[in-house]
């Protein structure tokens, strides 16, 4: 049999690449299953050692803390990513908290034990999280937080999605923001390599859909006015101008700054855009 059978190319083993590995899991009604057992470090154990046995605090954290902080307080809070490359998941978030952040609450329900229990679209049961988050040495909470604050639901969301579905802080590094908006919403979103206009972006942004927007790995060189565009990394679509053309974003790394950038930059920086139907 030659290698150009048509049977035994069929019948090659395909290659396991992460992005495969994130489309099986993240298309809704497919993520992983809650792991079993008590909840998820809910407290310590009779040995004095922590429930999480399945997930380390991953590459920046040294240890585990309580998060003692409000998990969901009135004064609404963006979130914001920490030391961990995991930027399809809090610009997602941050994505859908500036379209309807109700979406965000729903998915979460504090217990009596000091657990949380969220309840991701694209998971069948719902999973039970501790509110013990990754450290570094000098005691600091290292991962996705409220912007300025402590990790709260955004932290727990994190965990959640790291724990269950990623298995681990450490593979949370690498996705795409269409997986981590379907994922929190339980909806498909539809990804276009074909950059649209800022009328068409503000049109989007009117029907109340969440957006967000990936660099590629030349972004670098494009500057802008908060320096140059961080290559590899996802940001939320807040606002354009179609007078000027000017597209307006927020980096979950600095959420609480809107980024403006002109149609030519945005054009040269950004490789692909993920929109939602409407959530609203």
């Amino acid at each position: 049999m030659s290698a150009a059978d048509p049977q035994h190319i069929a019948r090659r083993p395909r290659v396991r690449t992460w992005r495969r590995t994130l489309r099986a899991l993240a298309r809704p009604g497919r993520a992983r299953d809650p792991l079993g057992g008590a909840p998820a470090d809910a407290t310590d154990g009779p040995d004095g050692r922590s429930r999480l046995a399945q997930i380390a605090p991953g590459p920046a954290g040294t240890g585990w803390k309580l998060d003692n902080g409000p998990l969901r307080p009135p004064r609404p809070l963006r979130p914001q990513q920490g030391r961990l490359g995991d930027c399809w998941v809090i610009a997602s978030m941050l994505a859908i908290h500036e379209t309807a952040p109700e979406r965000l609450e729903a998915l979460l329900s504090a217990a009596q034990d000091g657990t949380v229990e969220v309840r991701l679209p694209a998971v069948t049961a719902p999973i039970r999280v501790g509110r013990r988050m990754p450290i570094d040495d000098g005691g600091r909470f290292v991962y996705g937080r409220r912007e300025g604050a402590n990790p709260g639901w955004v932290g727990v969301l994190e965990k959640a999605v790291a724990a269950h579905v990623a298995g681990g802080y450490r593979f949370l590094q690498r996705g795409v923001a269409r997986f981590g908006l379907e994922l929190l919403l339980g909806m498909p979103v539809r990804t276009r390599l074909r950059l649209p206009s800022a009328r068409r972006i503000k049109i989007w942004r009117q029907e109340h859909r969440a957006i967000a927007a990936s660099t590629h790995p030349l972004s670098g060189r494009v500057m802008t006015q908060h320096g140059p565009l961080p290559p590899n990394h996802v940001f939320a679509v807040v606002g354009a101008d179609p007078r000027s053309g000017h597209v307006h974003l927020r980096n979950p790394v600095r959420p609480g700054r809107v980024l403006v950038v002109d149609a030519r930059s945005f054009r040269r920086g950004f490789l692909s855009i993920d929109v939602t139907p409407p959530l609203r």
